[in-house]
């Protein structure tokens, strides 16, 4: 990945956790035994929670602390589960003394992060990253001078669809949500505090109004006492681990180190990695919303190399935040577009970020 935003991504810990909906994208590439994944790695949870469908997955990052958080995490299935949620700072426990326990689990430039940075694991690995360090801020500092821990409750708490949205439209949708909403998720203060400038280098336009409108959709409109990308953003916790990501889950946790058998962290851009792959490898493409980082040009490139890379029928999922991106239009003829699914798919979305969900199937 060669553009600006390469330096800021590859150098830092942006992600403790996956904020893409792992129900959506396993709907949307339906993997499983016999299925070959390459899938952005980020924070490692959707990569494992592929991985725990059966396929064989190859999860992607050009950050060396966002490998050294998959291999952490990863190594952790090597853990009693008690000792597991210790280390991710969910439970009581000594995460250092835990990191010890698997240090020789990890490659030789995941040790050097971790010894590095002691106190990421000591403050709770699971918030460590840039952009959760930025949520933590909405909901310690910004939220709290919009509503009250009883009005979160109420949104949250909501008997029944009906009630929520008469919740969200008399209780929580006021001027002081809208107000101070677009200022902390403006293109100015998100640049300098949860994502970097270089990331909207391709981006055109304000921003705060766009995850309003999908706040709007997913906080009105869907059930959230079991949401737990929205429990963590307004209440800075999950209120059950169960309801969370699959590998957190104690029947995940008790599947991991079988599926780690099937899963390799790779240190790498995919622009690197694609020519080196067999044509016809992969069957299905996580790709986050890596796109909207990317130039016209170069993303056309990457798309290109990734359909050199693809068997007939593979299954590609792209999200877009604040980017149209989706097979270039020259490339239009090699795969098949599924709009109505990817409608669906993002009405049932339940992070309150994304604009649009893209599903394509390779020819």
């Amino acid at each position: 990945m060669s553009h600006g935003a390469a330096q800021p991504l590859a150098s830092r810990l942006s992600y403790a956790q996956c904020w893409e909906d792992w129900r959506v994208l396993c709907d949307a590439l339906e993997v499983g035994p016999g299925d070959r994944v390459l899938s952005v790695a980020s924070a490692g949870c959707n990569s494992m929670a592929l991985a725990l469908r059966g396929a064989e997955v190859v999860g992607i990052d050009l950050s060396p602390p966002q490998i050294a958080l998959c291999e952490l995490k990863l190594a952790g299935a090597f853990l009693s589960y008690e000792r597991f949620l210790a280390l991710l700072g969910l439970a009581p426990g000594a995460p250092l003394e835990v990191y010890a326990e698997l240090e020789p689990r990890l490659s030789p430039s995941s040790q050097s992060f971790w010894q590095a940075h002691p106190q990421l694991l000591v403050q709770g690995l699971l918030g460590a990253g840039r952009f959760e360090h930025y949520l933590a801020t909405f909901t310690r500092r910004v939220l709290p001078l919009i509503h009250r821990r009883a009005a979160i409750r109420g949104l949250i708490d909501a008997k029944s669809p009906e009630d929520q949205r008469a919740w969200y439209d008399l209780h929580w949708s006021t001027w002081r949500w809208r107000g101070l909403f677009r200022v902390f998720f403006s293109r100015w203060v998100m640049a300098r505090l949860g994502r970097s400038p270089e990331q909207f280098a391709q981006v055109q336009g304000a921003v705060a109004d766009r995850i309003l409108t999908r706040c709007d959709q997913v906080l009105g409109g869907q059930a959230l006492d079991a949401n737990p990308y929205v429990q963590w953003i307004l209440e800075g916790a999950w209120r059950s681990i169960e309801h969370t990501h699959p590998y957190l889950t104690r029947q995940g946790h008790a599947g991991l180190a079988q599926a780690a058998e099937r899963i390799s962290w790779v240190q790498s851009s995919l622009e690197a990695h694609l020519p080196s792959c067999p044509p016809g490898h992969y069957t299905a493409f996580n790709l986050s919303n890596i796109g909207e980082y990317l130039p016209t040009p170069v993303w056309e490139s990457l798309y290109a190399g990734l359909l050199e890379a693809a068997a007939p029928g593979a299954r590609i999922a792209t999200w877009n935040l604040f980017v149209p991106r989706a097979c270039p239009p020259a490339l239009a003829d090699r795969v098949q577009r599924h709009p109505a699914r990817s409608a669906a798919l993002l009405a049932q979305d339940r992070v309150p970020f994304y604009g649009a969900f893209v599903l394509e199937t390779v020819r």
